[in-house]
């Protein structure tokens, strides 16, 4: 009887060293993120990603369906090497893929592509003030 004892003392130390016990909380899977951004940046090496925050990704979404009207049918953006421009994928919902450059953005649903001229810039500011905090240094550098 002593032999049990000892053996279920010596468990219930191992478990309290590896940190868990009976009444420890299951790790949950983390949120996922509402909106992805993938800074195109990149040829042969993977393109640095990060979350756009919600508040961001929901104003925009608000800006761009207020001026649905000025969105033109247009073929998928050339990809020339470099920065090709941010690709705003959210995690669920009714928005489109967004690829926005600094002078136009691209709504992207069911293959087709449409664009909206923002020759001021506003979109692509709006994301990278965002995101900066949260990019490599390099990748910022290189950004126009």
């Amino acid at each position: 009887m002593s032999g049990s004892k000892t053996i279920t003392v010596g468990l219930l130390a191992l478990a309290l060293a590896a940190g868990t016990t009976a009444c420890s909380p299951a790790i949950s899977a983390p949120e996922p993120t509402a909106y992805q951004v993938s800074v195109d940046l990149f040829s042969g090496r993977e393109n640095p990603e990060t979350a756009l925050s919600t508040p961001v990704a929901e104003r925009i979404h608000q800006d761009l369906d207020s001026r649905a009207a000025e969105f033109q049918d247009a073929p998928e953006p050339a990809a020339p090497l470099g920065f090709r421009g941010f690709v705003v994928t959210p995690g669920s919902g009714p928005h489109p893929v967004l690829r926005v450059t600094p002078d136009t953005v691209y709504a992207v649903r069911d293959g087709g592509h449409r664009k909206l001229a923002d020759p001021t810039g506003t979109f692509y500011r709006a994301i990278l003030d965002d995101i900066r905090p949260r990019l490599p240094r390099d990748v910022v550098d290189a950004l126009p």
